[in-house]
């Protein structure tokens, strides 16, 4: 893990803001990354920095920082966020093994076929795909890049990580998104799992458009970046569940983007207060994502 001296960075951009210019410290790039790129945006254009998200960084006051891509709305300080929404459709999808891609140990292809739902030419690099059942079950493997494809039709998963036990027919393959491209605001009813607290603004990202029959990219989008506390104090939204220093808080089930007093066995620990809290207040919370 890199480290962030308190007003100088070791990283892809700062933390903080540069005063002396204004510009908010977040960075842009096309979506996906290859292809033609955006000429102007909010933030400064690098495009290769889509290749450091979920890179972390730490502080030397103790906060340990995320790199993440924002999702399709504009993200403002001290608000929960969560990975993109869960997609079911592309979960425990049936293994094809030809001679081509035979899928076994030490290679870095599969072939997958899919379900009822199109999916986009890399709608999952950065993500994992994971062995869920069958032969090899149990492995967790990165996504360098995957094809697009129409619903029922087979497309090809790169991997960066080899696979460890050979695959067969009988093994399925969830494909899991990257948690921290795409992030959007905490909703009251939990869609992902939650990731961190937003340190400053960050624009919303443009989506890419892609053929709805074939899930080929027809035209690039504009990705928005910026770092988000992970762990840490952090100065987050407290809904109406005000309540006293050092008590476990969760997402709000009442507030997007809030955080309320935890209820165990229903919502996720994300951190413990440092004060009393007030109700729809900023309050000090130590993250412990």
């Amino acid at each position: 893990m890199s480290r962030i001296t308190q007003k100088s960075a070791v990283a892809p951009l700062s933390p903080w803001v540069n005063i002396s210019s204004g510009v908010p410290n977040q960075a842009f790039s096309a979506i996906p990354g290859a292809g033609p790129q955006p000429a102007s945006a909010t933030g400064f254009y690098e495009p290769s920095i889509s290749t450091c998200v979920g890179q972390k960084f730490d502080t030397s006051d103790g906060r340990e920082l995320v790199l993440v891509q924002n999702g399709a709305v504009a993200l403002t300080a001290g608000k929960l966020i969560q990975t993109v929404a869960e997609t079911t459709a592309f979960e425990k999808l049936a293994m094809t093994v030809p001679t081509a891609q035979p899928a076994t140990a030490g290679t870095f292809a599969v072939l997958v076929t899919n379900g009822a739902t199109v999916l986009n030419a890399n709608q999952f690099q950065g993500g994992f795909l994971v062995t869920a059942s069958g032969t090899g079950l149990g492995q967790l493997l990165k996504i360098q890049s995957h094809q697009p494809a129409a619903a029922s039709a087979t497309f090809i998963v790169t991997l960066e990580d080899p696979i460890q036990t050979t695959l067969d027919v009988t093994t399925t393959v969830s494909l899991v998104a990257n948690p921290y491209l795409g992030v959007i605001i905490n909703p009251t009813t939990p869609t992902g799992t939650p990731v961190g607290v937003t340190l400053y603004n960050i624009a919303a990202s443009t989506a890419a458009t892609y053929d709805g029959t074939s899930g080929k990219l027809t035209v690039n989008g504009v990705a928005q970046y910026g770092l988000v506390t992970c762990h840490g104090l952090v100065s987050v939204l407290m809904d109406s569940d005000a309540s006293g220093v050092g008590v476990g808080v969760g997402p709000s089930d009442l507030t997007a983007g809030a955080v309320g007093t935890e209820v165990a066995g229903t919502q996720s620990h994300v951190g413990i207060t440092m004060q009393t809290s007030t109700s729809a207040q900023y309050v000090p919370v130590y993250l412990t994502l």
